[in-house]
């Protein structure tokens, strides 16, 4: 808060405040990215700010906001470059160009905007003005944040995300197709929480008639736009849903249609074949899956089914594991190296 004393802290622990102000936002940015900022001045914060898509003003102009005059001087930090590119739709005006009429003095940033407009040229409006520039602290931790906006941004598609819930022995039901509940309460919450981060919840007719799932986001936390529902349907087995989107193409065009409708990022929970249609197809960039500690054996319903690959040398390549609990499950997260 505005003029709140505080000790004087590392560029670190401010860029680190970045990232939580940033994660404000999430369910509130899409199709945006999330931003925090902090401006401090001698040792105290004298000004934050984070983004939202409703909210218009960027985080940087929030931030300069609260801090008022006494932002002459100060430093700037932020979880990503400030925009330097003309705004859409009425946002408001380049933050690299706000920054520099109130006369800050330093900016320092996690990392670079993966927007091709930005790239960089925010950076360099700053440098050309006379000011101090550090860019690249805790740019991992900022890169993760925005995993979702820099695939969308770059590579001008949706992030896609696998949700698995299997056994030890890698089931996601019994071999009669028993499958309530296999992890635990704690999983359901997180996994309603990966649905709320996510613009698109996409499943397929099979699972819809096996199941008949809710396919909505009960995290109870606040989102900007609805979820969308998408349903894979080539075989036209579903009616109904008029909320949702039936979608009854190919794979590889699933992407283009999400990203036409301005989907972000998408959660795919689904059945053994389309798992692994969607990995072989190239729209997974990442897999979150919740371990269950328990064995059900058989040779029915794995967690990833389909045609499988022949050859070890095939096999497609996961890494940057991450592992996590939720109650007694384990929660295990890696990306797809073929896409990342």
């Amino acid at each position: 808060m505005k003029n709140e004393p505080q000790e004087a802290r590392g560029a670190e622990d401010y860029v680190r405040r970045t990232l939580e102000l940033a994660e404000k936002g999430i369910g509130l940015t899409s199709p945006g990215v999330m931003v925090g900022c902090v401006i401090v001045k001698a040792g105290r914060i004298i000004g934050e700010g984070f983004y939202t898509y409703d909210g218009i003003r960027h985080a940087e102009v929030i931030a300069l906001e609260q801090a008022g005059p006494a932002a002459r001087g100060s430093t700037v930090y932020t979880n990503l470059e400030p925009c330097s590119h003309r705004p859409t739709r009425g946002r408001t005006s380049a933050c690299a160009k706000a920054l520099i009429d109130a006369g800050v003095a330093r900016v320092v940033t996690a990392m670079k905007d993966p927007n091709p407009e930005v790239n960089g040229k925010g950076l360099e409006m700053l440098r050309a003005a006379g000011i101090t520039v550090e860019s690249g602290i805790l740019e991992r931790e900022a890169r993760q944040l925005n995993e979702a906006f820099t695939v969308y941004k770059s590579q001008g598609r949706p992030f896609g995300i696998l949700k698995i819930a299997m056994t030890l022995d890698g089931k996601i039901a019994t071999r009669h197709g028993e499958s309530r509940w296999i992890t635990s309460e704690e999983s359901r919450a997180m996994v309603h929480r990966l649905r709320h981060r996510s613009d698109a919840l996409v499943t397929g007719s099979g699972t819809v008639l096996a199941d008949n799932p809710q396919l909505t986001d009960r995290s109870g936390l606040s989102r900007r736009r609805p979820l969308l529902r998408v349903i894979l349907d080539r075989r036209n087995r579903i009616t109904g849903f008029s909320d949702a989107l039936i979608f009854r193409g190919a794979l590889e065009q699933l992407s283009a249609e999400l990203y036409a409708r301005e989907i972000q990022s998408f959660l795919l929970e689904c059945g053994p074949d389309l798992a692994f249609n969607a990995l072989m197809a190239g729209i997974i960039d990442k897999i979150v899956a919740f371990v269950a500690p328990r064995i059900l054996g058989g040779r029915e319903i794995p967690a990833i089914g389909g045609a499988g690959i022949e050859r070890l040398s095939e096999a497609i390549p996961v890494g940057g594991w991450t592992v996590a609990h939720a109650g007694p499950d384990l929660v295990l997260t890696a990306y797809v190296h073929r896409n990342n």
